[in-house]
C-alpha cells in the first residue's frame, strides 16, 4: 500500500501554520491504486496534493510522495515535449538561450551541467551558441539516456552521480525546482558543483502568474509532479538562503501552438478533452518565472 511523507515549509523548514490554500478536485488519497494513470498527464479531474500557502509565502504540498516512490514514477516517463510539438519548444528553448548569453559573462570555454536534461535539445543547441569544454547531462528518466549520450560528455540519472570534484561554471535547471521535495538539499549540491563566480540558471512555474489566478485550481502547473510552486519573491528567498547572489529574475516567453493552447483552455474550463489542429505559432508570458543567480 502506498502511503505518502509530511512536510515542513520548504523555505521556512519549519512546520509553520499555513493560509488558504489549493484544493484539487480528488486527492491522491482516494486513487491510491491509479497513481500512474494520473501522473502522466492532463485529466478532466484535477488530482493534486492539497497546497498549502506559508506566511513565508511560498506555496507547497505537506504531503507528498517518498524519494523512492518519485524515483518510480519519473523513471519510465515519456519525454517533456508537450503533444509532440518539438518545433514550438526549441523556440521557447531559444529564448533561454538568448538569457544566458545575455548574463553569463564567462570568454573562455565553460562547463556545463543540466539538470532535467530531458531529450537534451537545449544542450545541443547550445553547444552551437558558446563554446563548451563539457557537457555534463542528470536525467532521472533512462528512456532519454540514449538521446542523451549523442550530445553530452557524460550522462547520470541523479547529481550524486557526478564525481565529487567535478565542478562547473553553468548549471541549468529549467523546470526542476518544482519537481524536487527536498529542494534545500538540492541547491546545496548545485551550490557546491559551482565553480566560484559560477552561474546557475533556471526557470520555474510562475502561481501568481496571471493565467493561474484566472485558471484557479484548474491551472496545469497544479499537479502531482509539483511539490512546491514559486513566485518571484519566494524564489528569490529560496536562493538567498542559500547564499547566491541574484542576477536577474524575469517572467519567461514561451511558445505554444494556437491549437494546443486552446486545447487546454477547454479541459481547464469545460472538462473537454480534444485534439485540435496547430494553425499557428503563440509567443506569450504565461506563468514562467526564469531566474539567473551566481557563486
Amino acid at each position: 500500500m502506498m502511503s505518502f511523507i509530511e512536510r515542513d515549509c520548504p523555505i521556512c523548514e519549519k512546520p509553520i501554520e499555513s493560509k488558504k490554500g489549493i484544493i484539487p478536485d480528488i486527492n491522491p488519497d482516494n486513487i491510491l491504486n491509479n497513481i500512474d494513470y494520473y501522473w502522466r498527464g492532463f485529466h478532466k479531474e484535477k488530482v493534486f496534493f492539497n497546497y498549502s500557502r506559508c506566511c513565508c509565502g511560498i506555496l507547497y504540498c505537506k504531503k507528498y510522495f517518498s524519494n523512492e516512490q518519485l524515483s518510480k514514477l519519473y523513471s519510465n516517463m515519456s519525454d517533456n515535449v508537450h503533444s509532440g510539438d518539438i518545433e514550438t519548444d526549441l523556440y521557447t528553448k531559444d529564448s533561454y538561450i538568448k538569457s544566458i548569453l545575455n548574463n553569463l559573462k564567462k570568454e573562455k570555454p565553460i562547463s556545463v551541467l543540466e539538470l532535467g536534461s530531458d531529450n537534451g535539445s537545449l544542450l545541443k543547441k547550445l553547444q552551437t551558441k558558446i563554446p563548451i569544454k563539457k557537457i555534463v547531462a542528470v536525467e532521472p528518466n533512462v528512456k532519454m539516456h540514449a538521446k542523451l549520450e549523442k550530445i553530452a560528455d557524460n550522462v547520470y540519472s541523479d547529481l550524486s552521480d557526478v564525481p565529487e570534484l567535478d565542478k562547473f561554471d553553468l548549471i541549468i535547471c529549467i523546470h526542476v525546482l518544482d519537481h524536487i521535495p527536498d529542494i534545500n538539499k538540492l541547491i546545496n549540491s548545485l551550490y557546491l558543483k559551482l565553480n566560484n563566480s559560477g552561474y546557475l540558471f533556471g526557470v520555474v512555474h510562475d502561481e501568481s502568474s496571471l493565467l493561474a489566478k484566472i485558471l484557479g485550481n484548474r491551472w496545469p502547473a497544479y499537479c502531482l509532479q509539483h511539490p512546491q510552486l514559486f513566485n518571484e519573491r519566494t524564489i528569490k528567498k529560496m536562493f538567498e538562503k542559500h547564499n547566491l547572489t541574484e542576477i536577474k529574475t524575469y517572467k519567461t516567453i514561451n511558445v505554444f501552438k494556437f491549437g494546443y493552447l486552446l486545447e487546454q483552455l477547454l479541459l481547464a474550463f469545460f472538462k473537454i478533452k480534444i485534439n485540435l489542429p496547430n494553425l499557428f505559432n503563440v509567443h506569450l508570458k504565461l506563468g514562467n518565472i526564469g531566474f539567473f543567480f551566481r557563486k
